[in-house]
């Protein structure tokens, strides 16, 4: 349990309220931090009060002291609402006001002055001489209480109250409960929708309703998207084709799936899984758990709450047969209009950085979300799922094995082996050609190492008709005659173009020029992070009474790899994740032990080009012991010179280099890997 409110929060609350929150400001950070705990408090209280007075309503809160816009607010607060279909627009609110005290009240939510709920609202709190529905508690006097007293004095205040929250919402033009269709009128502004969901289920439908309704109160977007259907929340600027942050879609025909983009502490990341009420608990959870890693994903300077599609950008279809409300009458007046269904172009997108940092395998959900047909699309009958290919280049790699070829083949139809030549597709083609077929589809061409290979030899004229604005279809398409067939080829505007590069095999700045041009480039860096669901958090290793911590440990050396080469060469944080498949102790010791051994001494070799002494500075060996050394230097040197070139030799210069051996001893020996980052901790 967190501890009661005190002075502080209230002095805080009155003295930094609409000061613009600066992290690097000490005093700042500290009063962050604060009102940070008494949001905790003002969760455990409301989170009593909606047990005790509304056990099957629902709890929203928002535990960050600072607005949308980065301000610090004046108040701390929670939304209760009583039932699950309750209006998300009326709430009881319990928290603090600076000046005022302990407050509950039944109180509007996302309505600003002008609105006519929020003014009919107002007109009703403030007909008499007393608030009908808003209690408040002077600070000395809620201070003296516990929380449970603090939580009987809440039930009472409401109990007290001369309008129950029913009444208010009738009197503002709210009905006391919201039907499905007062959440669907939002989306439905989309005939392509309206059909989509007809093949949900009732259950579906209501757990769909519940998540729209969770998002917006998250101060989040909703909007539509793709050349198909694609309906995503997240950050969207009104009238912008591109979205600032995705954090989850929703699909589906036959069933409703959705997809959920951030690996946070609270909840994994999933890719159109069923919508389940069990998926939107945890959904809730985590945008309780995590809302102040979702609200920096997603915010944006103009501090505003969230927006349903028709605010978003996107209008009604102009089918005839669209329904009254399809239109939502609380959109922004002066929001743009826009298409529904916003046409996306596909994406010519690159993953560089050094070694082991997950760039392939991070495609994973990015091709099972955007490039896997369902069951309802067209390609699915074609036998095959995936709407992608997936190659490698290396240096033999060329046109022919790419966008078409002479390959030979042959004939035994008449006894003689006769060797004849045909023209065929490559894969690129192939790929293509399928997604002519299917133009409302997203595919993608994934290439493996693209920087390996020899761009002017493998795309030849291509390297034109990749370009966005040149795709088949658009303003600039361009078509070629290709060589062998004679075909007019042209690339349709449905191919994305994904690669990958490994930086410590050529750097970004050698890629090929006009390569570089059509392409956008995104760093994948290791991640050395201890938080969250960072790829080593709290990775450790325990044995013989010492602690190796894995994320400072690669910290470290690639601290030092950056400062005696480049960044292109780090080592990245895939090599260690197998560490989790061992129980702690010897098994992953010994695993450890290997992994140095076989795979990050070589790497080091390999890129300091057997300068040992640089490899002796990254492991830190030059600041341990020599029995706790990975890389020793030789110490009998004259011995060994006398030995080779004979008496006399030693004490002349003969140019000889110095030599260093690799101490296997040390592999199992936990205090060795320790020593590589103490020193950057201030330790001995």
């Amino acid at each position: 349990m967190s501890q009661f409110y005190t002075h502080e929060h209230f002095n805080l609350l009155q003295t930094l309220g609409g000061t613009r929150h600066d992290p690097a400001n000490p005093r700042l950070q500290r009063g962050y931090q604060t009102l940070r705990d008494a949001y905790n408090v003002t969760l455990e209280w409301a989170t009593q009060l909606q047990q005790a007075r509304f056990p099957s309503g629902r709890l929203s809160i928002r535990r960050r002291p600072t607005t949308q816009g980065n301000t610090f607010a004046s108040y701390n607060w929670a939304k209760i609402y009583p039932e699950p279909d309750s209006p998300s627009s009326l709430a009881y609110t319990v928290g603090l006001n600076g000046s005022e005290g302990f407050v509950v009240k039944i109180d509007t939510v996302m309505l600003h002055d002008g609105n006519p709920v929020r003014d009919a609202y107002r007109a009703l709190r403030d007909a008499g001489t007393a608030p009908p529905f808003v209690a408040v508690l002077p600070i000395e006097e809620g201070l003296a209480m516990t929380l449970d007293e603090l939580t009987a004095w809440s039930i009472q205040a409401i109990e007290r109250f001369e309008m129950s929250y029913d009444e208010v919402a009738q009197r503002i033009g709210l009905s006391g409960h919201v039907e499905a269709d007062a959440v669907l009128k939002h989306f439905d502004i989309s005939e392509a929708f309206r059909k989509q969901r007809s093949g949900w289920s009732a259950q579906e439908t209501a757990q769909f309703c519940r998540l729209a309704r969770l998002v917006h109160e998250a101060d989040m977007d909703w909007w539509f998207a793709g050349t198909r259907l694609h309906l995503r929340f997240g950050r969207k600027n009104p009238g912008s084709g591109r979205a600032v942050a995705m954090v989850g879609a929703v699909r589906g025909t036959r069933k409703c799936q959705v997809t959920w983009r951030p690996e946070l502490e609270s909840i994994a990341r999933f890719v159109k899984e069923p919508i389940t009420e069990e998926m939107v608990d945890r959904i809730e959870a985590a945008l309780n758990a995590d809302e102040e890693i979702l609200e920096d994903l997603v915010r944006t300077d103009d501090g505003r709450g969230g927006l349903w599609p028709t605010q978003a950008g996107d209008e009604p279809d102009t089918d005839e047969g669209a329904p009254e409300t399809a239109t939502s009458h609380d959109a922004d007046p002066h929001a743009r209009p826009r298409k529904a269904v916003t046409t996306e172009l596909a994406f010519n997108h690159i993953y560089f950085g050094p070694p082991g940092t997950g760039k392939t395998h991070g495609l994973g959900d990015v091709l099972k979300e955007y490039f896997t047909a369902d069951e309802e699309d067209a390609s699915f009958a074609e036998g095959r799922a995936e709407r992608f290919s997936f190659v490698t280049f290396h240096q033999s790699y060329g046109y022919e094995e790419f966008v078409e070829g002479l390959r030979p083949v042959i004939d035994a139809g008449n006894g003689q082996g006769n060797v004849r030549y045909e023209i065929r597709p490559g894969v690129f083609k192939q790929l293509c050609e399928r997604a002519r077929r299917f133009p409302d589809e997203m595919f993608a061409i994934v290439i493996d190492e693209i920087n390996r290979g020899n761009i002017s030899k493998i795309f030849g004229e291509l390297i034109t008709l990749i370009e966005l604005d040149k795709r088949t279809g658009r303003e600039g398409c361009h078509a070629v005659v290709l060589p062998y067939s004679q075909e007019s080829f042209s690339v349709p505007a449905n191919v994305s173009i994904i690669g990958t590069m490994n930086t410590a095999d050529r750097s970004l700045a050698l890629l090929d020029t006009a390569l570089r041009r059509r392409f956008e480039f995104e760093e994948v860096l290791p991640n050395t992070s201890d938080e969250g669901v960072a790829p080593l958090a709290g990775l450790r290793v325990n044995t013989k009474g010492a602690c190796i911590h894995i994320p400072n440990m690669l910290s470290a050396i690639n601290q030092r790899i950056e400062a005696l080469y480049d960044r292109d060469h780090l080592i990245g944080h895939s090599y260690f994740t197998e560490l989790k498949d061992y129980e702690d102790g010897i098994a992953r010791m010994a695993k450890l032990g290997k992994i140095f051994d076989k795979q990050i001494l070589p790497l080091l070799e390999e890129y300091f080009f057997d300068d040992w002494q640089k490899i002796r500075l990254v492991l830190g060996d030059n600041q341990k012991p020599r029995d706790l050394q990975f890389v020793q230097e030789s110490s009998d040197e004259d011995e060994s010179l006398t030995r080779l070139f004979g008496e006399g030799s030693v004490g002349e210069s003969h140019g000889v280099r110095a030599r260093y051996t690799r101490n296997t001893r040390v592999l199992r020996v936990p205090e060795a890997y320790v020593r590589i980052y103490a020193s950057l901790l201030g330790h001995a």
